[in-house]
C-alpha cells in the first residue's frame, strides 16, 4: 500500500505544468520626425536589435551603457531594465540614429571602435564610457552642417 501511494505522487507530480505561461506584450512605437515605427516588447529585443545592429558582441555594448555583461544578458532575455540603465539605452539609441544620418549604417559599430582625431586620438566607444558623449553630438552637428572642425 505504501508504494503505491508514492507511485501515485510521483505521477501527479510530473504531470503539473513545470512552467508558467508568459503573455509578452507589444507595444508600438512611432518616431514622428523620422515616421520609423519600431515594434517593442518586455523580452529586450529592441535591444539586441541596437546590439546587433552595430554589430558587437555583449562585452563591448555592455561597455557603452554601462552594465556588466550579465545584467545585458538579464536585459535581452526580458529583465526590466533600471531607470538608469533605460535613459542610457535611450540615449545611445539617439545618437546612433543620428550617426545614422552621416555615416553608413552598417559602418558605425566599427567607427565606435576606431581611434579618431577628433577626439584626440580616443576611439569614439572611449568617449562614450567617460561620459563626453557631447562630443559626439558636436560632431554629428558638424558633419550635417557641413562645417568643417
Amino acid at each position: 500500500m505504501i508504494k503505491k501511494r508514492t507511485v501515485k505522487k510521483r505521477m501527479a507530480r510530473k504531470t503539473r505544468p513545470t512552467t508558467k505561461k508568459r503573455s509578452y506584450l507589444a507595444a508600438v512605437v512611432t518616431v514622428p520626425t523620422s515616421g520609423i515605427t519600431i515594434v517593442e516588447d518586455d523580452r529586450g529585443r529592441p535591444l539586441l536589435k541596437l546590439r546587433s545592429r552595430l554589430g558587437m558582441n555583449r562585452e563591448n555594448f555592455a561597455r557603452l551603457v554601462p552594465i556588466s555583461v550579465r545584467h545585458l544578458a538579464s536585459i535581452e532575455g526580458g529583465q526590466e531594465p533600471t531607470e538608469t540603465v533605460q535613459r542610457r539605452l535611450t540615449e545611445l539609441r539617439r545618437v546612433v540614429q543620428a550617426l545614422s544620418e552621416v555615416i553608413q549604417k552598417d559602418a558605425i559599430g566599427p567607427w565606435l571602435n576606431q581611434p579618431n582625431d577628433a577626439f584626440d586620438g580616443l576611439k569614439p566607444v572611449e568617449v562614450i564610457e567617460r561620459g563626453e558623449v557631447d562630443r559626439i553630438w558636436q560632431m554629428i552637428y558638424y558633419l550635417r552642417s557641413g562645417v568643417a572642425f
